[in-house]
């Protein structure tokens, strides 16, 4: 993995009681992380994610990299 390739860009949305966190590739959202309302951690897979191959390591650093902002955004 090239960490200037993958990045984490906080969003927002007023109708949120937290922040979303983008996992941007390059200008390329792949994929939103934050915590519901309700204190859930959920992700959502957008469209760009089609066709880009991460390895299982890979993935899960990169989500427990999100897991961790989203906490400290609490």
């Amino acid at each position: 993995m090239t960490p200037s390739i993958y990045r984490w860009r906080k969003t927002s949305d007023i109708n949120r009681d937290y922040a979303l966190f983008e996992l941007m590739y390059g200008e390329t959202a792949l994929l939103d992380l934050g915590f519901s309302d309700g204190g859930t951690l959920e992700i959502a897979f957008n469209a760009n994610i089609s066709g880009k191959i991460l390895g299982w390591a890979e993935l899960l650093e990169l989500l427990e990299e999100g897991k961790a902002l989203a906490e400290l955004d609490r």
